[in-house]
C-alpha cells in the first residue's frame, strides 16, 4: 500500500462530515459530531470517520464482494462531493457533453487532491455519462456511473488505486444524491459581490455568493460563472476565519470519453 493512500480515506471521512446532511447512510456520525462543519476536522471526529470507512491494511480482494462493497461506500461520499457542496450546486451553467473539469482541493492541513469531473455523454434514451476521478499523488480512483434524467443511478463502474476494476451492482442502495435546487433568487439574496478568480485553468469573472452553513457553524463561499463548465470557479468552507476547505479549478477541457469501457 502506498504511503499516501490514507489521506485519501482521511479525505473521505472529511467528505462524510461536512455533507451528513444529505448522506441519510451516515446519520450515525453526524449525530456524534457536534459542531458540523465547524472543527469537524478535529482528530477526535477524523479518527472516528476515518475508522468507519477505512480498511485497517489493504484494499478488499477485487471481484469479491467486499470489494464491490467498498467501492460503493466510497462512491456515494466522492459523488457526493463532485456533484455538490452540502447538498447544493450553485452553477447555473451546465456542461456540454465530452467537458470536463479538474479541481485543486487542499484541506487546512495543507494537504493536497485533484479531482477531475467529466460530462462523457448522453444516450439514446437521455441517460447520462459521467466519470468521477479523485487524484492523491500516485493513487487515483475512478468511477464511470450512468444516471437517469430523473437522477437515479442506473450502473457503476469503478477502479481502485491497485488497477482493479470492475462493475459494480446497483440495486436501489443510495449511491448519488441529486443536488438540491437553489432559486435564482436565493442566489442573488446571497451575492456579496463580483471578483476576478485567476487560475491554472484561466482568469475568470465571477459573482461571489455567501451562504451560512447548514449543518452548524461556518459559512460556504462560492465563485460562480458562465465562463467554465459546471459554472463554478471555486468555493471554500471557512468557519471562524479559517478556511478547512478550498476547491479551486485548474484545468478545463472537451472529448471526455470512458477510460474504464463503460460504453
Amino acid at each position: 500500500m502506498k504511503k499516501n493512500r490514507s489521506f485519501f480515506y482521511v479525505l473521505i471521512s472529511f467528505i462524510i462530515i461536512i455533507t451528513t446532511g444529505c448522506i441519510g447512510g451516515y446519520d450515525p456520525i453526524s449525530r456524534g459530531i457536534s459542531r458540523g462543519i465547524g472543527k469537524a476536522v478535529g482528530e477526535h471526529a477524523e479518527n472516528e470517520a476515518y475508522r468507519r470507512t477505512a480498511p485497517k491494511e489493504k484494499l478488499p480482494p477485487p471481484r469479491s464482494a467486499n470489494w464491490g462493497n467498498f467501492m460503493a461506500m466510497q462512491a456515494q461520499i466522492v459523488f457526493t462531493y463532485a456533484f455538490s457542496a452540502g447538498g447544493l450546486w450553485l452553477g447555473q451553467v451546465d456542461y456540454a457533453p465530452g467537458e470536463w473539469t479538474k479541481f485543486e482541493i487542499i484541506t487546512d492541513s495543507d494537504n493536497t487532491i485533484e479531482m477531475e469531473r467529466a460530462y462523457m455523454k448522453v444516450d439514446e434514451k437521455g441517460n447520462h455519462w459521467w466519470r468521477i476521478s479523485w487524484m492523491d499523488g500516485e493513487d487515483s480512483w475512478i468511477y464511470e456511473t450512468l444516471i437517469s434524467p430523473d437522477g437515479s443511478l442506473l450502473r457503476l463502474r469503478a477502479k481502485d488505486a491497485d488497477g482493479n476494476q470492475g462493475e459494480i451492482p446497483v440495486a436501489g442502495q443510495q449511491i448519488y444524491f441529486p443536488p438540491q435546487d437553489v432559486t435564482n433568487e436565493s442566489i442573488e439574496g446571497a451575492t456579496v459581490g463580483k471578483s476576478s478568480i485567476k487560475t491554472n485553468a484561466g482568469v475568470f469573472n465571477c459573482d461571489h455568493v455567501v451562504f451560512l452553513a447548514v449543518y452548524g457553524q461556518g459559512k460556504v463561499e462560492w465563485w460562480i460563472t458562465k465562463e467554465v463548465p459546471g459554472g463554478v470557479a471555486q468555493y471554500q468552507i471557512v468557519d471562524q476565519g479559517e478556511v478547512l476547505w478550498k476547491s479551486k479549478i485548474i484545468a478545463k477541457g472537451k472529448n471526455a470519453t470512458t477510460v474504464l469501457g463503460s460504453f
